[in-house]
C-alpha cells in the first residue's frame, strides 16, 4: 500500500498516468507532417485525375464537332456544282440549276474558325472553332493532285484542332479526310 503525504484539503493528489498526458511538441509536429504528406499525396491524385478527365472530354467533344463538320462539307461538296475558286484555306462552288449562287468555305488563321457560307443565307455557319491548322488539296479524276480547276473532280481536307486543359494548351486531334468527289461536275 502505498503512503501519501496528507494535503491540507484532506484529498489524495491526481493520479498521474501516461494516457493523462498531453502530447508534446515533437508528436504534434511528426503528426501535422504526416497530414500534410497525406493531404499532398491526396491533392496530387485529384489534380492528375481532374486533367485527365478534362482532357477525355476535350477529345470526345472535338471528335463530334470535326465529325459533324466533315459531314456537313462531304455532304454539300458531293452535291455542288463547279468549283469556282481555290486555295489551300478557301473554295467556293456554284450551286447547281441555280444562277449566281455559291458555296463558300474559309478557313481564317487569326480566328482559327472553319466556316460555310450560301448565297441567299443570312447567317454563316461556323464549321470549327480553335482550329489551328486546315488544309484543303484539290485532285483530278485520275486522283492525282492538281492546282487546275477545270480538271478538278475532287480534293481532299485536313486540319488540327486543340484545346486547352487547366490553362495549358495539350490536347490536339488530327482530322484527315480520304478525298471527296464533286460529283455534279463534269469531268473535261
Amino acid at each position: 500500500m502505498k503512503l501519501y503525504p496528507i494535503c491540507p484539503s484532506g484529498l489524495k493528489p491526481p493520479v498521474r498516468s501516461r494516457a493523462l498526458k498531453a502530447m508534446t511538441l515533437i508528436e504534434m509536429m511528426v503528426a501535422s507532417a504526416v497530414g500534410c504528406a497525406v493531404l499532398l499525396a491526396v491533392n496530387m491524385v485529384f489534380m492528375t485525375s481532374a486533367r485527365s478527365v478534362a482532357a477525355m472530354g476535350n477529345y470526345v467533344n472535338m471528335d463530334a464537332k470535326s465529325r459533324n463538320a466533315l459531314d456537313q462539307m462531304t455532304m454539300r461538296i458531293r452535291q455542288a456544282g463547279n468549283l469556282t475558286e481555290f486555295s489551300t484555306n478557301h473554295l467556293a462552288f456554284t450551286q447547281p440549276a441555280q444562277t449566281n449562287s455559291f458555296l463558300v468555305y474559309n478557313w481564317d488563321p487569326a480566328t482559327r474558325c472553319l466556316t460555310e457560307w450560301k448565297t441567299g443565307d443570312t447567317v454563316t455557319n461556323t464549321l470549327l472553332t480553335e482550329c489551328d491548322a486546315l488544309t484543303f488539296s484539290l485532285f483530278d479524276s485520275s486522283f492525282t493532285s492538281t492546282t487546275n480547276l477545270t480538271s478538278s473532280k475532287g480534293l481532299s481536307v485536313s486540319w488540327t484542332c486543340s484545346r486547352t486543359v487547366l490553362g495549358k494548351k495539350s490536347t490536339t486531334e488530327d482530322m484527315q479526310q480520304a478525298l471527296i468527289i464533286i460529283r455534279n461536275k463534269s469531268v473535261l
